[in-house]
């Protein structure tokens, strides 16, 4: 990156220009989680699916977005990261870490918080507990 410090690293372009995941489960998936953030008006907005196996695990997380490459790309590679945890294991998923790993510039991590409000918004209906036959 260069001197400017909204200038957004290779690796926030590389998701940006090809968003891993992007989308949605099709209507009437089972065991489906949705999760949502932020409006339109205030810049940002993020709907989450996450997918859940029979055994409880994450198979698959889609999104849909309306906002910046900084928005784009957390969500891209949480998609990435998502499969194959326990929804418990999800929630102590750091969007800061995220937007860190990215080299996102300092004005735009609050997109990773926002991702992080999406990501407990999906998993809030969620019982850690409860046995996932239902699924």
């Amino acid at each position: 990156m260069g001197g400017n410090p909204m200038e957004y690293s290779e690796a926030v372009l590389a998701h940006f220009r090809a968003p891993k995941n992007a989308g949605e489960f099709p209507a009437g998936t089972r065991g489906v989680l949705l999760g949502q953030a932020g409006t339109k008006k205030r810049g940002r907005e993020i709907h989450l699916e996450l997918k859940l196996g029979a055994d409880g695990r994450i198979e698959g997380c889609r999104y849909r977005i309306y906002g910046c490459p900084a928005t784009v790309a957390l969500c891209s590679l949480l998609s990435e990261r998502l499969p194959g945890l326990l929804p418990a294991e999800a929630l102590t998923m750091s969007g800061l870490k995220l937007a860190a790993e990215l080299g996102l510039p300092p004005p735009k991590r609050d997109a990773a918080l926002l991702l992080e409000d999406a990501l407990r918004d999906a998993l809030k209906g969620y019982n850690m507990t409860e046995s996932r036959e239902a699924i």
